[in-house]
């Protein structure tokens, strides 16, 4: 058996004592360098959320929304998505500062209304009505669909109804059978047309400052919309898009109607009628960033 002498006990702990403080020290400065990649990493990310387009967060969650595979979070998403575009703004979609001009809206036959298309698919339509100070949009309705809509230049009056007696929900059912009715009327070429009851659940003027008004298949579901002193604008988000099939009946249509008769302050009877005449559209190309 090898005996150490002092000397060689004092070199073989230095050597221990130096190899464990280098492993310690190069274990150190990996994780050192591993936490500062990972800070990176994580600021990178939280830049990448930061920079994403208020108009993109949007239309992902507006996606999401109204997928069939989510329906039985429709009202929690909705509520999201309501909260999204509560704080949208004009230059988050590139909105065109020469359609707030007042001179824009007085060129020779100009539209009362310019429509933008924003984005449409199967789903979901997004889009931007521009109004002409002291338009208004008619009454009009939104059969079976859901609706959120953005003040984002100007001021409108918005007024809404909801047929009487109010439901929570519709049976998709009970439409199709109302649907089915109304298209066999329409085949037949009885002229008469819808009447209903309605209380008027809202009438307010909203700001770009104003929150976001939701619409649903059987809540607010009827508005009208008139632009004040000011050219307006909104965005709007409608699911199914108008035109979309309903199936064994034809292309959903938008229907018009007239205050016929005032029962009481919050009550009305509505009847339906043309497409006014005053009510037409130009159009004007979106400018904000691209979606889809």
């Amino acid at each position: 058996m090898l005996k150490m002498t002092f000397v060689d006990s004092c070199a073989l702990l230095s050597s221990r004592l130096f190899s464990t403080f280098f492993i310690r020290k190069k274990f150190l400065c990996i994780n050192t360098v591993r936490f500062h990649m990972d800070k990176r990493d994580e600021a990178k990310s939280t830049m990448e959320l930061v920079n994403i387009p208020p108009i993109v967060s949007i239309y992902r969650h507006a996606a999401r929304t109204f997928d069939d595979r989510y329906k039985n979070d429709l009202t929690t998403n909705l509520n999201k998505l309501k909260l999204l575009m509560d704080s949208l703004k004009a230059e988050d979609l590139g909105y065109d500062d020469n359609l707030k001009d007042h001179q824009f809206w007085r060129k020779p036959n100009k539209a009362p209304c310019t429509y933008i298309e924003v984005f449409q698919n199967s789903q979901i339509n997004m889009s931007i009505f521009v109004l002409k100070p002291g338009f208004k949009m008619p009454l009009h309705d939104h059969p079976h669909m859901h609706g959120l809509l953005k003040v984002i230049s100007g001021a409108v009056n918005i007024r809404s109804f909801s047929e009487y007696p109010a439901q929570e929900t519709v049976d998709p059912r009970e439409f199709q059978r109302r649907a089915l009715k109304e298209a066999a009327r329409l085949a037949s070429g009885n002229p008469k047309r819808r009447k209903l009851f309605a209380e008027i659940c809202s009438d307010r003027i909203c700001t770009d400052n104003s929150d976001t008004c939701i619409l649903t298949p059987t809540i607010s579901n009827y508005h009208e919309i008139e632009a004040l002193e000011t050219p307006a604008a909104f965005f709007d988000i409608l699911s199914p898009p108008y035109d979309t099939l309903i199936e064994g009946i034809g292309p959903r249509r938008c229907r018009y109607y007239f205050v016929s008769n005032q029962i009481s302050t919050n009550l009305v009877e509505l009847q339906e009628t043309e497409v006014p005449k005053c009510f037409y559209c130009d159009q004007a190309p979106y400018l904000g960033p691209i979606l889809g």
